[in-house]
């Protein structure tokens, strides 16, 4: 079977109708597999520009690579003739400059000892007996209280951004991903498990979802494609 995105997830539950869902649930189960990444044909290089900047604010601890990125692509836009280009580069720039007012170094512990290479071959991570796909931007190793922990961060740009139960669906599977693959050496970070939508400059941690006690849609959303 081939792997099942996130995003295909929220695309399934926005299915208005019975038999849409079925059909769409019937394509996830039985496409066959893909050489290319599936996750890395939804629009990445789209979002790479803004996406560039967010990851290596994140990773350096330094919030210095806004306006360079915006004197940048202002530039292209300015030169560029193509209404797709000019489409893109703005929205990217919309992106920046939203960043530029979010504190994304608030959601980055300070001792940070190493950032963890994940291979290609884990990013999958079977639930409910189907292949999910999450594609984490940074895995992070630090210390706190005296002991090694693991986090993680993965950005979701998307047009019109994601709603919060949404987005709460790729903090989730994360911590789900982070747990099966570190655990067993680590203590994973529930506060450090963040998903971020770019779009709507807006995150959420996996302790958020569970001191507010969000309703997780993944189970239910995974149970029915099952069914279907």
């Amino acid at each position: 079977m081939e792997k099942i995105t996130i995003k295909e997830l929220i695309e399934f539950r926005k299915k208005g109708s019975e038999k849409t869902k079925r059909n769409f649930a019937l394509k996830l189960k039985t496409r066959k597999a893909k050489v290319k990444d599936s996750e890395d044909k939804t629009g990445g290089n789209y979002w790479s520009i803004s996406n560039s900047s967010i990851y290596n604010t994140f990773k350096r601890g330094k919030d210095e690579f806004y306006d360079e990125k915006i004197d940048e692509v202002t530039d292209k836009y300015s030169k560029t003739t193509s209404l797709k280009d000019k489409t893109m580069y703005e929205r990217n720039l919309d992106i920046l400059r939203s960043f530029k007012e979010f504190d994304i170094l608030s959601l980055r512990p300070d001792n940070i000892i190493n950032f963890e290479t994940v291979e290609k071959t884990s990013k999958i991570l079977t639930l409910q007996h189907l292949p999910i796909y999450i594609n984490p931007n940074l895995v992070f190793l630090f210390e706190e209280n005296g002991i090694e922990t693991i986090g993680g961060i993965i950005l979701v740009p998307q047009l019109n951004g994601f709603t919060k139960s949404e987005l709460g669906l790729f903090c989730e599977i994360l911590y789900k991903f982070l747990f099966e693959k570190y655990s067993g050496e680590y203590t994973i970070s529930q506060h450090y498990c963040i998903a971020i939508d770019t779009y709507n400059a807006s995150s959420i941690t996996f302790l958020e979802m569970i001191n507010s006690r969000m309703p997780s849609i993944l189970n239910t959303t995974l149970l029915e494609i099952k069914s279907l």
